[in-house]
């Protein structure tokens, strides 16, 4: 049962034999006992339906099989008091490690009580953060697309195609990929018109919110940057709704490549986060933090920029 190579051929057969009349199936719960391993791997994350955490969890699901492990998800529904629950469930139910995604990993302030839970959680089984981070907790290996890196790049890329004027739209001020991302604009726009940044939420409404909000702005910017597809696709919404044609009299980009940026209109010019890649790094650096071998603290995924039809020069040069 075991994969012995020591066991003679003849009682192998036997004892196969004797497992298929019987419909026998190994107990894992015993073996875990016996192992100290269950080659069970634990996620936490906000919202499986956002299609950003759905596409990553997908790559690790995939990931986790292919090296022997199964996945066990934590849908927070973004509630602390859940995600607190599951994180304390999972190490109860003996998971090898964790892969932790959203919620407190990403927060700027964390307050005592969660930074002692989350210490006394890392002292009891390997974690590994998916884009973000827990500073002073222990984790094994903070796994990260270069997010700003990703924003520096749509942002060049639309000085390129010959805006001067870009707008940032959407986020929360609370999320440090947001905060990471806006560093990024405001660098390159330091005298942009306060209007111009709405960081209205990470939704379709929040990008219709964000796009009403910046019309009411004196001065409008030739192009929007979004701090996801899902607000750049409620700003094309908005758009169409008041008769503005994308990308002749606003061009619009997005960040994440998610499913539906290829099926707006016009498709979405975006950033992906290098999804295989992200999780198959976490993946290897989790293993090494559950067979006790030293992994990277941080390890950053180059983002990649992909052109589609929402970009073009002002004016439809």
């Amino acid at each position: 049962m075991n994969g012995n190579s020591a066991v003679n051929g003849e009682l192998r057969a036997r004892v196969e034999s004797a497992m298929h009349d019987l419909r026998f199936r190994p107990n894992r719960i015993a073996q875990t006992l016996y192992h100290h391993r269950s080659h069970t791997l634990g996620c936490v994350l906000p919202d499986i339906v956002s299609p950003f955490f759905a596409q990553l969890f997908l790559e690790l699901e995939v990931g986790a099989f292919e090296r022997g492990y199964t996945i066990i998800l934590g849908n927070t529904v973004s509630t602390p008091a859940l995600e607190r629950t599951y994180l304390q469930t999972l190490a109860e139910r003996q998971v090898d490690g964790l892969l932790y995604l959203g919620g407190m990993t990403n927060a700027l302030k964390i307050g005592p009580e969660d930074q002692a839970l989350l210490r006394d959680l890392a002292e009891r089984l390997p974690i590994v953060t998916v884009n973000g981070d827990l500073q002073d907790v222990g984790i094994v290996t903070s796994v990260r697309s270069d997010e700003a890196g990703g924003m520096r790049a749509m942002l060049s890329h639309l000085c390129a195609q010959g805006h001067k004027e870009v707008a940032f739209l959407g986020g929360q001020p609370d999320v440090t990929s947001t905060a990471e991302k806006l560093q990024v604009y405001q660098e390159l726009w330091p005298g942009h018109p306060p209007e111009w940044v709405q960081p209205t939420g990470l939704d379709i409404d929040a990008g219709v919110r964000a796009f009403c909000n910046l019309m009411g702005a004196a001065r409008q910017p030739s192009a929007v940057a979004c701090i996801n597809d899902l607000v750049a696709a409620g700003v094309l919404m908005a758009a169409r709704a008041q008769g503005l044609s994308v990308p002749d009299q606003l061009s619009v980009a997005g960040f994440d490549d998610v499913f539906p940026s290829r099926i707006t209109a016009p498709a979405l010019t975006t950033i992906n986060h290098n999804y295989a890649e992200l999780a198959r790094l976490a993946l290897d650096s989790l293993l090494l933090g559950i067979e006790g071998r030293p992994a990277p603290r941080t390890v950053m995924v180059p983002t990649l920029l992909v052109e589609r039809n929402s970009v073009r020069p002002p004016g439809g040069r």
